[in-house]
């Protein structure tokens, strides 16, 4: 990159002019960052995993321990399915009666931030004869509970509270299982509701990314997670959003992000033009170059690309007429 800027850059050069040299830069240099095979776009890894050894592994215990009637068991209907970090001695998948499963709640603490809020599942009552939702039900022996639930209480601190229900294992006549589950009730803080119907949702999702990592992977993780364990099993409100998300990623994110870096990187060419013409020294291509290695290795890490992606798309919708 020093070579090339070298060659291309000097002071005398005007926005509009470093704005053609910041795009040779991209083509050089970025553009593999946002193809479909680039870095850090797999959404699958998480749940692969743990969903290919779904049967293989009931437990992830490294010491046999006997069920006891003091054990309990967690039923998951979100991340839990595939991102189960707790010990747990037995794992079955089934369902729950009378409820319908939505992204209605905002997620400030894993897949956003305060400011910019992701969107996760909770559970809306149904038809209990009707409505169901699929999920895993993990047994925690009686030594492990209160670790376990301490844990939890933690993970789902953002508006979820604990409830007990009757669960169904899928493709069996058995006994149902009394779980615990955590449900996010409308009074919570963080209760978005459907406020915002499907394409708003789909591009809050798309544009959203927190400490547990992008938004899109928990939606895709679990829609990966009900394809491989309840094939056949019906859930329009998260095929539709599946759907829509990835139509913006298709569409949509190729231009947009090639817009965001693009503008990165001018503005990193500018602020070294106007740094050498203050102090009236030549240009140091050394530091620029550090510059943009600097936004090249931020291009590598999970979640790079929301925060782009939303700042194109305010902008894009402030210009258009309404």
């Amino acid at each position: 990159m020093l070579c090339f800027l070298s060659l291309r850059l000097h002071r005398s050069l005007t926005r509009t002019q470093l704005s053609g040299v910041a795009g040779d830069i991209f083509r050089a240099f970025f553009a593999d960052l946002i193809t479909p095979d680039g870095p850090n776009t797999s959404t699958y890894p998480a749940a692969t995993a743990q969903l290919h050894s779904f049967d293989l592994a009931s437990s992830n215990q490294n010491v046999a321990i006997a069920p006891s009637d003091d054990d309990v068991w967690i039923f998951g209907y979100g991340s839990l399915v595939w991102k189960a970090d707790f010990p747990y001695i037995d794992r079955r998948r089934g369902f729950v009666w009378g409820f319908k499963r939505r992204f209605y709640q905002h997620s400030i603490d894993h897949r956003g931030m305060p400011d910019k809020p992701g969107r996760v599942v909770t559970l809306l009552p149904g038809d209990p004869a009707e409505d169901r939702v699929y999920g895993v039900a993990y047994r925690i022996a009686a030594a492990q509970k209160d670790a376990v639930l301490n844990h939890l209480d933690y993970r789902e601190k953002n508006g979820y509270e604990r409830c007990s229900l009757e669960f169904h294992e899928y493709l069996s006549a058995t006994e149902p299982i009394q779980v615990i589950m955590y449900v996010a009730t409308q009074a919570n803080d963080s209760y978005a509701g459907d406020v915002w119907q499907v394409p708003c949702i789909a591009r809050q999702i798309f544009t959203s990314a927190g400490p547990s990592g992008p938004n899109r992977d928990y939606l895709f993780n679990l829609a990966l997670a009900m394809e491989k364990l309840f094939p056949g099993a019906v859930d329009e409100h998260l095929t539709e959003l599946v759907t829509c998300v990835r139509r913006h990623i298709e569409q949509d994110e190729p231009e947009l992000l090639q817009r965001a870096l693009q503008e990165e990187i001018t503005n990193i060419l500018c602020e070294s033009v106007r740094e050498a013409v203050r102090e009236d020294e030549p240009l140091d291509h050394g530091e620029t170059s550090r510059r943009l290695e600097a936004l090249h290795r931020n291009c590598q890490k999970s979640g790079w690309r929301e925060p782009l992606l939303d700042v194109q798309l305010r902008r894009q919708s402030l210009s258009t007429p309404s």
